[in-house]
């Protein structure tokens, strides 16, 4: 429930009559053997859809009855009790929470193809030259060669398992060394 909740927050959720619920109300309920948190977006005749406020699409199973465990009231974060929004409010605000979500997604796609595309180019090469040590040693796995820039290992390369890790942005300007 990326912008309602966040990881390690306290839930209080309250038992409330299935009848009562409402359109944006955030509910706990079983599914697959674990307990779920999701906002509601549609009522349905007995039963009703949900979704989590980070998440585009709809949860394939509805809510009945039998698998509500409550409606969340609160969460603690860090020591801080908040309400949780339900209702008309708490609806409205996962629309906008999906919306905040999908411009994310398209932003960290531009910028991802923005980087590919500078990578691709190797301009960077060109601009950028930090002075990086190259140190080797062997190890019980075998030798391998770490690229060290003020200090930070920025990649490693392990020439017998054929593995080459690099940090960015320094993925613009190291390349695997050749075998």
């Amino acid at each position: 429930m990326w912008g309602t909740l966040a990881e390690g927050d306290c839930l209080w959720v309250s038992p409330i009559p299935f009848d009562s619920l409402q359109v944006g109300d955030v509910v706990a309920f079983k599914a697959g053997g674990k307990v779920v948190v999701h906002r509601i977006v549609q009522r349905a005749e007995n039963a009703f859809r949900t979704q989590g406020d980070g998440n585009w699409s709809r949860d394939s199973a509805p809510l009945a009855a039998a698998n509500l465990v409550g409606k969340v009231v609160e969460r603690d974060h860090r020591g801080v009790r908040f309400s949780v929004a339900g209702g008309a409010r708490g609806h409205r605000r996962a629309i906008v929470l999906r919306a905040i979500s999908r411009w994310r997604l398209r932003l960290r796609r531009g910028r991802s193809l923005l980087y590919g595309l500078l990578r691709a180019s190797r301009v960077a090469v060109l601009l950028w030259r930090p002075r990086i040590a190259v140190v080797s040693f062997a190890s019980p796995a075998g030798p391998t060669v770490k690229y060290v820039h003020q200090g930070r290992s920025v990649a490693f390369w392990r020439p017998q398992a054929g593995k080459w890790e690099c940090r960015m942005p320094y993925d613009l300007i190291l390349s695997p060394p050749s075998r």
